[in-house]
């Protein structure tokens, strides 16, 4: 089911699968928000296809400006972003969804569960955090070095190289349990070139100049299920240590030799972590 979504001036492309009936309204599905500069198909499909099975429903989109959504020239905050996906719910007829956000999805989830918390029936938080990075941990210095060399520089302008440039990255942001499949990634990622990649977006500045809301992270008191990679380059597991001690109903689980990433390998035990999760609060 794919929808066209209108958020003020904005168009997203929204995808929704139920495993039931679409009108069930004992359903209450999982909205997947993704990493920045993501477009939404890098969600496996058997992530996407186990999420339907086992919690009746899933939805993913393109966030603003990325994949088939509509690109914007102008400055957005991570507010827009999560009013964009109040909007995507309500394109659905959903009024409540399990919140799966990773990295910056998972910022825009604490954002919407602190102003809506009537919208989400639980938060599950991968690979993100709840801000300070100068307090949780930077990115490792190796990282830092490659990401500010990209901000000066465009992305190469044919699409075999722009697609090397997206697998570079990926594949610094892995870890060293799951291994790293460059030919399927390059496959992946000539899909998302041929799709109208444009290089790096506004997601990054929205993500900088977020307001600090760790200190209200308390007052949510949502179920909350915290997945960290133990070799994340991008947020050491300090930053999930903070959100899982400051969120007031929350579980931490670390992933040994996961890093920044969502590889094939993790989808199984991922599937299960968040059914698990979602039928604790069913039960």
């Amino acid at each position: 089911m794919v929808r066209r979504v209108q958020s003020g001036d904005i168009e997203l492309h929204a995808e929704a699968l139920f495993s039931g009936g679409f009108d069930d309204g004992d359903v209450v599905p999982v909205i997947l928000l993704s990493e920045a500069e993501a477009p939404s198909s890098r969600w496996p499909e058997p992530l996407r296809n186990g999420l339907a099975e086992r919690a009746g429903g899933v939805i993913w989109f393109d966030t603003r400006d990325c994949g088939r959504s509509s690109y914007v020239d102008t400055p957005y905050v991570l507010e827009d972003l999560t009013v964009d996906v109040l909007m995507v719910l309500d394109a659905f007829g959903v009024d409540r969804a399990h919140v799966l956000g990773r990295s910056m999805g998972g910022q825009i989830a604490q954002q919407l569960a602190l102003a809506m918390p009537q919208r989400v029936a639980s938060l599950t938080l991968l690979s993100t955090t709840p801000g300070r990075r100068e307090v949780f941990g930077m990115p490792e210095d190796w990282l830092i070095d490659k990401m500010t060399e990209r901000l000066f520089n465009d992305p190469p302008p044919d699409g075999p190289g722009r697609a090397n440039w997206l697998v570079d990255q990926q594949e610094w942001f892995s870890g060293p349990v799951f291994g790293f499949d460059r030919t399927a990634a390059l496959a992946a990622a000539a899909d998302e070139v041929a799709e109208g990649f444009r290089g790096p977006n506004g997601h990054g500045a929205a993500v900088v100049e977020a307001p600090d809301i760790i200190d209200y992270l308390e007052h949510i008191a949502l179920p909350a299920l915290v997945i960290h990679g133990t070799a994340d380059p991008v947020y050491p597991v300090p930053h999930a240590q903070a959100l899982a001690e400051r969120l007031r109903d929350a579980q931490l689980v670390l992933v040994e030799g996961l890093g920044h990433e969502l590889p094939d390998g993790f989808v199984g035990q991922l599937l299960d972590l968040v059914d698990d999760h979602i039928q604790d609060i069913v039960r």
